[in-house]
């Protein structure tokens, strides 16, 4: 099979286009010929070497997979050959090769399938980016009638979770750090107020809420934690979600005990988010934010890292198989 090798992380990651030996599923596992694969920050901070630990060299990268089963290991359904699935995300591409591949095996547990079709058109994305931003708006408690922070909005667990928490009823407001991204971003209904990072938007936040401050906050880039709970009600709760650089963020404990906030780490996703993602897709409340699709190889890969690394990107960089 053909496949993108990630052999050496660094400013200038050493990738290729390499043909591996098709992948056998073994006992409880499912053969799948991927169809799609999501390029994440998640890659990107892999290749450049900022995430190193799990990770060993040389890999195939990439967890937002979809694709059919072709076949199947010992003690799995026949059946279930044909099945269009989206692979739960687990460690795959991270501890053991992933998605930039013509296939992969998987467990048979970790497929949540798809209807027909709907693996080439955006499914890969279903668990990771979408799941995820579910389970952090579970997390930080966002529910109708209240007003939510996003920032890092235009990456793909921040736009999602906009495009989420406008379905559940939610006043959304986003911080970018790109005017282009945030003009393009104002133009949809998810988003109530855009907001560019250099500017003072904890003040602007407030002004918005009637000095209150927001509720919720989800938190994508963990540079602006300072500043999110500078912009929080009493109460409120910042769900974390990632960390874009490895600079740490810091912020004063004082005024988060002052506003008795919670703050809680949100990591991953479980079966019900992607169910959840299935199912305001299907109902047209989300749509899966396809900023580019590339076909499969190291150019492309390397594409996708410049283009996460620019700040490019509104969703994500999808590679087609």
């Amino acid at each position: 099979m053909n496949a993108v090798v990630l052999d050496a992380a660094g400013p200038e990651p050493h990738l290729r286009d390499a043909s591996l030996p098709d992948p056998q599923p073994a006992p409880g596992k499912a053969l799948l010929r991927v169809t799609a694969c999501g390029f994440s920050h998640h890659d990107a901070l892999i290749m450049e070497g900022t995430l190193r630990r799990g990770v060993t060299l040389p890999r195939v990268l990439g967890h937002e997979v979809a694709g059919v089963v072709c076949g199947v290991g010992e003690g799995v359904p026949a059946s279930l050959v044909g099945t269009e699935a989206v692979v739960m995300p687990g460690d795959i591409g991270h501890r053991r090769d992933g998605g930039f591949a013509e296939m992969l095996t998987a467990p048979v547990e970790s497929l949540v399938p798809l209807p027909q079709g709907m693996a080439a058109t955006g499914g890969g994305l279903l668990a990771s980016p979408i799941g995820v931003a579910l389970k952090a708006l579970e997390t930080c408690g966002i529910t109708e009638g209240k007003t939510l922070v996003v920032t890092g909005a235009s990456g793909g667990v921040g736009a999602h979770a906009a495009q989420a928490a406008h379905a559940l009823g939610a006043s959304v407001i986003g911080i970018t750090g790109s005017p282009e991204k945030a003009q393009r971003l104002e133009s949809e209904p998810w988003f109530d107020t855009m907001l560019l990072d250099n500017e003072p938007w904890e003040e602007v936040v407030a002004a918005l809420t009637g000095d209150a401050g927001a509720d919720a906050a989800l938190d994508t880039t963990g540079a602006s934690l300072g500043r999110l709970v500078g912009a929080m009600r009493q109460g409120g709760r910042i769900a974390l979600v990632g960390q874009t650089s490895a600079d740490a963020a810091s912020f004063a404990p004082a005024e988060a005990i002052f506003r008795e906030l919670t703050l809680a780490g949100s990591l991953g996703v479980e079966w019900r988010h992607v169910e959840r993602a299935l199912s305001l897709v299907a109902g047209g409340q989300m749509s899966p934010l396809v900023h580019e699709e590339l076909p499969l190889s190291a150019e492309s890969v390397m594409r996708g890292y410049r283009a996460v690394k620019s700040r490019e990107v509104v969703g994500r960089v999808v590679l087609r198989v």
